[in-house]
């Protein structure tokens, strides 16, 4: 998989009557393609609109993409790259694996609150990004993340010992469900006011300690 996380938040700044070096046009399109998302949807606008946010000519955004979906797999694929870094250096602060766990959530779902855009994209389940070769493997290696934090909780005791995949299925729908939930503001809508953060915190650690994932005491 190529470097494209540098990609990540450039913002066109040309106009219609501008000219793009190769690397400008790419980042220029991903960018339209984000904001487009926010605004509409990933199934929401047309390459034609992309390429008329960007400020070039209709046919220019086919130098780099085939299609739609193509771009949007640009997209998928430089979010699981920079959430993967955000994922990082939670992991870096870490020391107690437990402790370690619950920040891995908080910085999962951090993240996705804070860029939407790219999240909508890369668990998007409509637009064909999944049949993209480097979307794949980026996805992976941000799974594996969380394969090693479960991992490092079982070396350590915390957790019993079984397929780290079976600790990950609910650990991620987890974070995943508070991260849409919040995305969408629908703790907001019925009445519930605690924090992403301290929802996380309280939900990562009780199903740490649950009977089927906890170790024996």
């Amino acid at each position: 998989m190529s470097p494209r996380s540098s990609d990540a938040g450039a913002k066109a700044n040309a106009t219609p009557s501008g000219s793009y070096h190769h690397g400008d046009l790419k980042r220029a399109l991903v960018a339209a393609a984000r904001e487009l998302v926010a605004e509409k949807g990933p199934q929401g606008f047309t390459m034609t609109e992309a390429a008329k946010r960007a400020g070039v000519s209709v046919a220019a955004p086919y130098r780099h993409f085939a299609d739609k979906d193509a771009l949007l797999a640009e997209v998928a694929e430089q979010g699981f790259v920079i959430m993967g870094q955000a994922l990082d250096r939670a992991y870096a602060r870490g020391r107690e694996p437990r402790d370690l766990a619950v920040r891995m959530a908080r910085a999962y779902v951090r993240w996705a609150v804070a860029n939407p855009d790219y999240y909508r994209v890369m668990f998007g389940d409509a637009y064909g990004v999944e049949d993209f070769d480097d979307v794949r493997p980026a996805g992976r290696q941000l799974f594996e993340k969380l394969l090693d934090v479960i991992q490092a909780c079982q070396a350590a005791g915390v957790i019993r010992p079984q397929d780290p995949r079976a600790v990950a299925g609910p650990l991620w729908s987890v974070m995943h469900g508070i991260a849409l939930l919040q995305i969408g503001r629908k703790f907001r809508a019925v009445g519930i006011r605690e924090s992403a953060d301290s929802l996380t915190t309280r939900t990562v650690t009780a199903l740490l300690d649950s009977p089927e994932i906890a170790a024996a005491r």
